[in-house]
């Protein structure tokens, strides 16, 4: 049975993680296991899985090496974890949490500490820059928005030497663009999702948005690379975003594509 895995460790963290996988489950319609590493003789937090009635399986070893086997099996459908144990850490990601999400294949759902997930995702924020391989990043979820209950909100940020030139009639043109931009890198989202446009930084803009829209969920293609000066709206957005952040590789995507092409 297809499931999504939440990595739950014995940190406060632990709870905003098994609600997020919970509401991810929802949304897709499959269930949820819980995985926790154990690395000591500490407490299993088992009483939070009985709680919300979730299987729990404890595994020992290396933490990183088990979560990235447990997440490559066939039957998990996304992996979802804790940015950081708690939220006064500086870091946008944990040091495991880092090496589990440029490592996995699979979506990857990164829950901040002080994160209140919502029982079911009802609006979800999907940055595009307006190239092939983060377009097909939000691709499944826009499908699902398709069959009714899930706002999918749209957001392609500009700088101004990018922005499309306009002529005396920008209103109608800006229309058009829109138009074109989604027939070209959001063809499924036709009719189902809404479509903003910002001008400025996208790291800046997508937490702000995110917020501005009320999103329970924000969807980033990454390449996952996090070294000196890659990734700065990933991290950007698991620095400042209040709600679980979805890291879909887009190099698995492009694997993935063509070998169906």
């Amino acid at each position: 049975m297809r499931h999504v895995l939440a990595a739950l460790d014995r940190s406060p963290a632990a709870k905003p993680v098994l609600a997020a996988a919970r509401a991810l489950a929802a949304l897709l319609g499959v269930g949820v296991e819980a995985l926790h590493i154990k690395v000591d003789s500490a407490d299993v937090p088992r009483s939070l899985a009985a709680q919300a009635g979730v299987p729990l399986r404890v595994v020992d070893g290396d933490v990183v090496a088990r979560l990235v086997e447990a997440a490559e099996a066939s039957e998990v459908a996304a992996l979802v974890i804790g940015a950081r144990a708690i939220p006064t850490d500086p870091r946008p990601l944990s040091a495991t949490a880092a090496a589990v999400a440029t490592t996995v294949a699979k979506p990857v759902v990164v829950v901040p500490p002080d994160a209140d997930p919502h029982a079911t995702y009802t609006r979800v924020l999907v940055p595009l820059e307006g190239n092939a391989p983060t377009s097909l990043a939000p691709r499944p979820l826009i499908e699902l928005a398709a069959d009714g209950g899930l706002d999918i909100v749209v957001l392609h940020v500009t700088g101004l030497e990018t922005m499309p030139a306009f002529t005396d009639q920008p209103q109608h043109e800006h229309a058009v663009w829109a138009s074109e931009f989604l027939a070209r890198h959001c063809p499924w989202g036709s009719g189902v999702v809404r479509f903003e446009t910002r001008l400025g930084r996208s790291e800046d803009l997508v937490p702000y948005v995110a917020r501005e829209f009320g999103c329970d969920l924000t969807v980033l293609g990454w390449s996952q690379e996090f070294t000196a000066g890659r990734a700065r709206v990933v991290r950007a957005t698991l620095e400042r975003s209040s709600v679980p952040v979805m890291l879909v590789s887009v190099r698995a995507l492009t694997t993935a594509a063509g070998a169906a092409g």
